[in-house]
């Protein structure tokens, strides 16, 4: 008989083990981290995607530009059929004839005394720049990545606190009401327990709709599915390390991209004023060719072959070389004025997220020693109130204080956490 219970109960345990795992396996939440949340954007969004296009044309810009330094081998083969009256000087005669022909061509740049050279620098140029683009726009991608990211972790923050004063609000109601139904208050104080209750819940709502919007703008950005219900890793008040602006400043102006950006399109404008110049020059070019011809495809084919050499010397074409020049040179004169004005940019970028900084420091140590002075406020509130010598709206005022001093505290958070991830996007080192 125990013989034969054992596979039943090793069937049994196995459907239970089944599902435990199952359900285990559903039960756990996605947890995310800041790391994981960059790297998933930087995969999925569709502006570095448009970003990653742009770069990849300017990389086949490049390689284009470069094949005029290669041989050029084209194929030909042509076939006529010929026929009518044909006239030999006085005289005439009908004819029909075929002409069968094939053969190989090649051109090779020889010499242009650095045109082809000039030209290519300007596209290798702007493909740098390119890429310079596009890690500038990864960076706003992670620095936006970050704002979303601590955006959701403050609004979860935030609607805690909603939570913890509405439970105080409906902790006091009944206290209220206890002390109503004994005689020992008036109905004044128990209607103002109740609309406390009310703005509590009021506050509470819009809380929970800040965490909507908050997850939605996530869920937006990382472009990606993920379940409704995850978790992120609270790292709202992770110290960051300090830098002086000094320093800064000097690693922005050395790693910004827009900067490096900047210079390859003035290199790539000076190239260009070169090579519109390098047009007076001449140029010299190789050509080779073998044929193959015949009059029938039952006859052999005749063979023949080429070599020659092109140089040509432009004259006079109209004023287009010089004006073309004068194009160039204003171009020119425009990225380094375009670049000026990134310089001062940044160096204000900096500036700004410096101070943004130290002032989201400073009020972090200054609304924890608010929300301190706030509980010790609302304790003493609530115990005047229950000993019978204070009254509703000291407990309503002492907990709107200590709401707004914790959200402010949160805020705080929020706000250094964004302006270090600031600070590293204007120096040029967010990753």
């Amino acid at each position: 008989m125990e013989m034969k219970l054992k596979p039943i109960k090793i069937l049994v345990n196995f459907i239970l083990f089944f599902f435990c795992v199952l359900y285990f396996g559903y039960a756990q939440k996605d947890t995310l981290n800041l790391s994981y949340c960059i790297e998933t954007a930087i995969n999925n969004n569709p502006q570095l995607k448009i970003a990653e296009s742009t770069l990849g044309a300017s990389e086949a810009s490049y390689t284009s530009s470069k094949s005029v330094l290669y041989p050029q081998l084209s194929l030909q083969s042509n076939w006529i059929r010929n026929g009518g009256t044909f006239f030999f000087g006085p005289t005439s005669r009908p004819a029909n004839y075929e002409n069968y022909s094939a053969g190989l061509q090649m051109q090779q740049l020889l010499f242009d005394f650095g045109k082809s050279y000039s030209r290519i620098s300007a596209t290798e140029n702007q493909r740098n720049a390119s890429e310079e683009d596009y890690q500038s726009i990864k960076q706003n991608l992670i620095l936006n990545t970050n704002i979303v990211y601590f955006k959701l972790l403050q609004a979860r923050r935030i609607r805690e606190v909603a939570l913890e004063i509405v439970k105080q609000s409906e902790e006091h109601e009944k206290q209220a009401q206890g002390i109503y139904n004994v005689g020992k208050s008036s109905q004044y104080d128990l209607l103002k327990a109740k609309t406390d209750v009310a703005n509590a819940r009021v506050n509470l709502i819009s809380a929970e709709n800040d965490v909507r919007i908050a997850i939605l703008q996530l869920k937006n950005i990382l472009n990606t599915k993920i379940s409704d219900d995850f978790e992120l890793v609270d790292n709202l008040e992770v110290n960051q390390d300090s830098i002086d602006y000094n320093s800064a400043l000097q690693i922005a102006l050395n790693n910004r991209h827009e900067i490096k950006s900047g210079q390859y399109i003035v290199e790539a404008n000076k190239s260009m004023v070169t090579s519109a110049w390098d047009a007076n020059l001449p140029t010299l070019s190789g050509t080779a060719g073998y044929n193959w011809r015949s009059y029938s495809l039952d006859t052999p084919f005749l063979n023949s072959w080429s070599l020659g050499l092109n140089f040509s010397i432009p004259l006079f074409q109209g004023f287009a070389v010089d004006a073309a020049i004068d194009q160039q040179k204003s171009f020119l004169r425009a990225s380094e004025a375009s670049l000026e004005m990134l310089t001062q940019s940044v160096t204000l970028d900096v500036q700004q997220k410096y101070s943004n900084l130290r002032e989201a420091k400073e009020k972090i140590n200054a609304t924890q020693q608010l929300v301190r002075q706030a509980e010790e406020t609302l304790k003493l509130a609530e115990a005047r109130y229950r000993e019978g010598v204070g009254s509703p709206l000291e407990i309503t005022d002492a907990r709107v204080v200590y709401y707004n001093a914790k959200t402010s505290y949160i805020q705080s958070l929020y706000n250094y956490q964004v302006a270090f991830a600031g600070l590293q996007r204007a120096m040029g080192t967010l990753k």
